[in-house]
């Protein structure tokens, strides 16, 4: 028998090395995925979904990402060109006996049919969903249709859609393994962690811009960073701003994101104040990576994607979870974060000047302390989250 390339017999070591060769190009080829990420909706999906797609097509997949008509959508498709974008209508599911709901049911069913013909017409192999109702269309198309199907919750609690969503799934990845027990025993689950942006990963160590000269800051200076959110987040904000003459008296300066529904209210706050001329307000920051740098300690809701980049940038944390959060969810993140010593929990009820002054000044004025939640957080994150999901992916096809 004679060797498909040469005339080499089989038996010669370059026979086995040529069929070695070509079977490994058959196998690169068919290994090849294209791969559909339903993550619109929610930065918490978005950004997650984006760094997962990014690392596929790093390992040559093709990536298609499903994303809502939301302007942040829209606003991170724009950012991420060498990416594929397909929208889908938003769907938030109504009360059962909510006027609204045959409005939902319209939409699933009109996305449903979306997903089934995108599927069959680009081949799709692998339907993954980052969470949401978004994600349920796409889902049970991709079950319908016969090819691989896994979900990602980033929460300790996960979210109604992922669990109404789940037995339509081959496997579910988890962000914290502590989620795994609102879900179904019969079911794959491994824990991957929450993927950082690949912006914030790519830059975190890139010393080639100063980052207290981006913001005005002063390097010689403790700096608190206070995220208020793309959605904003008033309570905090509020503490914040009431609290501003004892932070004056601690000696740091702030780093303020405010969300852009606060901005002006905030600004205000800080007109009369002498802490005004070492603070750097901002409604939005579009270079978050600069921001933990300078970031000595944050005061931040505890959404799963935030929690991720804290971690991820070892900084230390007063966690104020959004009260009126899904099923809590925040409260069961900031305590995972608490327990480990990586960040302190207050509640938005207790979160008072007094009290936030105080908790700053027990991280900021002790270095021990700071240093020992900064190793905490950085032994909480899990830097290389969309790798495992790739992985997740990849392993499950070849099953």
């Amino acid at each position: 028998m004679e060797c498909p390339v040469g005339r080499m017999t089989c038996r010669s070591p370059g026979a086995v090395v040529c069929q070695l060769l070509l079977t490994a190009m058959a196998r690169s080829n068919q290994f090849r995925l294209h791969v559909l990420i339903a993550c619109g909706g929610t930065g918490g999906h978005l950004y997650p979904g984006i760094a997962v797609g990014e690392v596929l097509r790093a390992r040559r997949h093709t990536v298609t990402l499903l994303i809502s008509e939301k302007k942040i959508d829209a606003l991170a498709a724009s950012a991420h060109p060498e990416l594929r974008f397909e929208k889908l209508p938003y769907l938030a599911m109504p009360s059962p006996l909510s006027p609204k709901m045959p409005k939902f049911l319209m939409g699933v069913w009109k996305g449903l049919r979306q997903c089934k013909a995108m599927i069959k017409k680009e081949n799709i192999r692998v339907v993954l969903g980052m969470g949401g109702f978004t994600s349920f269309a796409p889902i049970l198309a991709g079950r319908q249709c016969k090819v691989k199907t896994l979900i990602h919750d980033s929460n300790a609690i996960p979210g109604k859609a992922n669990r109404l969503t789940s037995r339509y799934c081959d496997e579910i990845l988890l962000g914290f393994g502590e989620a795994a027990a609102y879900f179904p025993k019969h079911l794959a689950t491994q824990v991957t962690g929450t993927p950082v942006r690949s912006a914030l990963r790519q830059a975190a160590n890139d010393n080639k811009e100063d980052p207290y000269a981006f913001f005005g800051l002063n390097p010689n200076l403790k700096t608190l960073l206070i995220i208020g959110g793309s959605q904003g987040a008033r309570g905090v904000n509020n503490a914040v701003t009431h609290s501003l003459d004892q932070l004056d008296a601690l000696g740091v300066q702030l780093l303020h994101i405010t969300g852009p529904g606060d901005y002006q209210e905030v600004c205000d706050a800080y007109q009369t104040k002498e802490i005004k001329l070492r603070s750097h307000i901002a409604a939005f920051c579009h270079r978050m990576e600069l921001a933990y740098r300078v970031a000595d300690m944050a005061v931040a809701r505890s959404g799963a994607s935030t929690l991720a980049e804290l971690a991820y940038f070892g900084v230390p944390s007063l966690l104020v979870p959004y009260p009126t959060a899904a099923d809590d969810h925040q409260t069961k993140n900031a305590a995972i974060f608490d327990k480990a010593g990586a960040g302190i929990l207050v509640s938005e009820l207790e979160l008072s000047p007094e009290k936030l002054a105080a908790v700053v000044g027990e991280i900021l004025n002790d270095s021990a302390k700071s240093q020992r939640m900064s190793q905490a957080a950085q032994q909480i994150s899990c830097a290389n989250a969309a790798e495992r999901i790739a992985d997740a992916i990849e392993q499950l096809v070849d099953k």
